[in-house]
């Protein structure tokens, strides 16, 4: 069993499909996958939903992101605080089962684009986005967990092409369905790959 879990960037998007489609095609019939991410949400709601959307499913693989939204001031969760919700669903998950595999996840860039229907500033929302990353890489650094550092690429892209980069978050902060698998999810079949070698030499 795989779950996503996470924000309207997981619920929405285009690579969890290419990640179910991974696994069916490494594991033909063997793999049951769940996004089980919400629109909107963030690491308290997440917390709250653990229980009824994820270890009810008893799963074997967990991805998790939420800082994406931790960091949009309206919700008023601070790094810390975002931390600790973070910590609470780790160590829920190894309760239920110790051999539980669990990758956090950093997301896209947002930026402030004038095309928001509703006229949302995705960014300026966000003024401490890469500080809410930040936290997430130094959890999993220290916690010894993997890390799918999507939002490196999205800067990458951003620094080489930024016209291109806002052209693929039109309004903002959710990629197109290309971009998707252009830009975020090669960070994730990356990891996938690099534990399926790890388990071939073993």
């Amino acid at each position: 069993m795989v779950v996503v879990y996470g924000t309207s960037l997981t619920e929405t998007a285009q690579w969890p499909k290419a990640l179910q489609d991974y696994f069916e095609k490494q594991f033909p019939g063997q793999v049951t996958f769940i996004n089980a991410a919400a629109s909107g949400q963030q690491s308290n709601w997440g917390v709250a939903n653990l229980e009824k959307r994820v270890l009810s499913k008893s799963p074997a693989l967990v991805f998790i992101e939420f800082s994406v939204n931790d960091a949009a001031t309206k919700h008023n969760i601070s790094i810390e605080k975002s931390v600790a919700n973070l910590d609470t669903m780790v160590k829920a998950l190894r309760a239920q089962n110790p051999q539980v595999d669990i990758v956090l996840m950093t997301m896209n860039t947002a930026w402030d684009s004038p095309d928001e229907p509703s006229h949302k500033k995705y960014a300026s929302d966000r003024p401490h986005l890469e500080q809410y990353y930040d936290a997430y890489r130094k959890y999993a650094h220290e916690h010894s967990l993997p890390l799918a550092d999507n939002c490196l690429n999205w800067l990458k892209l951003q620094k080489e092409d930024e016209e291109k980069s806002k052209k693929w978050l039109p309004e903002g902060l959710h990629p197109i369905p290309e971009a998707s698998l252009a830009v975020t999810w090669p960070a994730i079949e990356a990891l996938l790959e690099k534990a399926r070698s790890n388990a071939a030499q073993r």
